[in-house]
């Protein structure tokens, strides 16, 4: 893909701003990530994700798996 498409070979460039579609299963809710961030941050199946909000608040953080494959989160994060 060109990097004029919002990708480059190895995932984002500048900027990802993507909408999805939330999907419902049997007893769970589906959301998928974009190829540009997986492609980013390496993911694989099988990679876990770390998914944080806040009760009442209209935003949740995705945190990016840590090098072992576990959970990795900054005290920057918000």
């Amino acid at each position: 893909m060109s990097k004029t498409d919002g990708y480059k070979d190895g995932g984002i460039t500048h900027f990802l701003a993507e909408g999805r579609r939330v999907q419902h299963g049997k007893g769970s809710y589906t959301v998928t990530i974009p190829k540009a961030l997986a492609m980013e941050w390496g993911l694989e199946d099988g990679d876990e994700l770390l998914f944080t909000a806040q009760e009442g608040s209209t935003e949740a953080t995705i945190h990016e798996p840590g090098s072992e494959g576990g959970f990795s989160v900054r005290a920057d994060d918000d």
